[in-house]
């Protein structure tokens, strides 16, 4: 138990926590950190495989975008013109 939780503990008036709780407490949160840490080092280990590999494939990628751009374009603009209209008039109606 910390001096703050002990001084907190006293001008509360309340029975002090007890130091299995509070060092079950600390261990839980030691090792939701270390599992945090070892999350965020996996998510960047395949964040930084996917670049390379996206980075590796960027020729052929790009032949495929430069072939289909010219086809897709209409249906892109219309996609995007229907969204507008569906988020904007979602909007303008009143919800319930």
């Amino acid at each position: 138990m910390t001096p703050d939780d002990r001084l907190a503990a006293f001008l509360a008036e309340g029975p002090a926590p007890d130091a299995a709780d509070v060092f079950l407490a600390e261990v839980m949160e030691a090792v939701e950190r270390r599992a945090f840490f070892e999350r965020l080092l996996a998510g960047g280990a395949a964040a930084l495989t996917l670049g390379v590999v996206l980075w590796a494939c960027s020729p052929v990628l790009n032949l495929a975008v430069e072939a289909l751009a010219p086809t897709l374009l209409p249906v892109a603009g219309i996609l995007t013109l229907t969204l507008a209209v569906a988020v904007m008039g979602g909007r303008l109606l009143p919800q319930d």
